[in-house]
């Protein structure tokens, strides 16, 4: 959906972008996602993410992995959302981020925060906002981790369907915009399309679909000049229950 991640969606990896979404899910879940971005190997990107209900609120653990032997880095995350009205939520996250370089350059680390909140202000419009790395952490003054502050909406006319919009801006480079649609074909299918102006530009389109205590969502985005960038996730919780917003 054009990787809007600051607004919920129906699925529990929503919870590791904006931790506030953490808030709304009860169950245990644990997932696995794997990205190869423009079919290069060499640019995997893998994710394992668990979330625990505790009192109150969930926890949220991730581990990502992205490159390959010569150049890679490892992002271990700790989170945690809770609601703290009916229609108010509030998440924050602390990270641990490694770079890993072969050859004569040494291994460099950062920490970082992150948090968001998601408001729902009237039935069907739901106002996410999420900021990263506001104190301005990096590797090195050449090698950074950009802070960036965005903010989402989410229009759900009827039960099956979403419309999303984000924007954020890293600092760095122009603001983003990111758009996705969310259609429940059917109760346990999912049919998703977007666009984003960001990372990573460009047409977005998936399926997802539940099979008993499984999740299975199957993305693709395609870059007009780099290509296809397919992505699978897996997600795993004992009582799964997606529900249609």
């Amino acid at each position: 959906m054009g990787n809007v991640w600051i607004v919920p969606t129906s699925s529990k990896w929503g919870g590791l972008g904006n931790q506030a979404a953490l808030a709304y899910n009860r169950e245990f879940w644990v997932g696995l996602n794997h990205e190869n971005r423009f079919l290069v190997k060499e640019l995997g990107y893998s994710t394992l993410g668990v979330q625990l209900p505790v009192t109150p609120g969930t926890l949220g653990f991730s581990i990502s992995h992205f490159g390959y032997s010569s150049f890679n880095t490892t992002q271990v995350g700790l989170s945690y959302g809770m609601k703290l009205s009916k229609s108010l939520a509030a998440g924050v996250g602390l990270a641990y981020h490694y770079l890993q370089v072969m050859g004569d350059y040494k291994s460099k680390s950062a920490y970082t925060v992150e948090g968001g909140i998601i408001y729902t202000p009237v039935d069907k419009l739901t106002v996410g906002a999420y900021f990263f790395n506001p104190t301005g952490s990096s590797f090195t003054e050449t090698e950074t981790l950009p802070p960036l502050l965005g903010i989402g909406l989410a229009y759900a006319p009827t039960n099956s369907l979403s419309l999303m919009v984000q924007v954020d801006d890293d600092t760095e480079t122009s603001p983003s915009l990111r758009v996705g649609v969310e259609y429940f074909a059917v109760k346990q299918l999912a049919v998703r399309v977007g666009y984003s102006t960001g990372n990573l530009q460009g047409m977005t389109f998936g399926l997802g679909w539940n099979i008993k205590q499984l999740s299975v969502d199957f993305s693709m985005g395609y870059h007009s000049v780099l290509g296809f960038s397919p992505q699978l996730s897996i997600g795993y919780s004992p009582v799964l229950k997606r529900k249609v917003k």
